[in-house]
């Protein structure tokens, strides 16, 4: 059993593995942490020096190795990784995917307060909160194909729930 967390940025997606992997004792994998392990940059230094292209390359390359290791039971995904052609249908075929969704108004101070989030960047700016909101509806349809749909915090109802897919 595998579950993957997906979302825009800020939606939660780290914290909540976290959370199930100190209840489940499960082995744990933030994509986005791997990917920079991966490419010895951080993300926004890859997007800065190689470019996005480069950046889903590598994000499909660390995604191929974490379905290839079955000892990873819980995936944080980063806020693109299920945006790829054909991603959706490869999460869904492998495990559970869970859909953090917090509304606009809880995600919007979280990214204003991230200035290091290369997509919410233009030349040097941040994005317009109405840009940003935008970039969001435009995600939406990277995670429609989810099992689940959240959108508040994953409660302690949610944790136990998920634990349960594990015993």
């Amino acid at each position: 059993m595998r579950i993957f967390f997906i979302g825009y940025m800020g939606a939660g997606k780290s914290h909540t593995s976290k959370q199930l992997e100190e209840a489940t004792g499960r082995k744990c994998i933030d994509l986005d942490v791997a990917i920079e392990e991966q490419m010895g940059l951080s993300i926004e230094a890859a997007f800065a020096q190689r470019g996005e292209v480069f950046f889903r390359n590598q994000e499909a390359l660390v995604l191929d190795k974490v379905l290839s290791d079955s000892t990873i039971e819980i995936v944080a995904c980063g806020g693109g990784a299920s945006c790829a052609e054909g991603r959706g249908a490869l999460l869904s075929g492998a495990g559970l995917v869970v859909h953090l969704d917090p509304p606009f108004e809880v995600l919007i101070p979280r990214l204003l307060s991230n200035p290091n989030r290369p997509l919410l960047m233009r030349s040097g700016a941040m994005l317009t909160e109405l840009e940003i909101k935008a970039h969001w509806e435009a995600r939406k349809s990277c995670y429609a194909f989810a099992h689940e749909r959240l959108v508040h915090p994953a409660s302690h109802r949610d944790i136990q729930r998920w634990k349960a897919l594990f015993d």
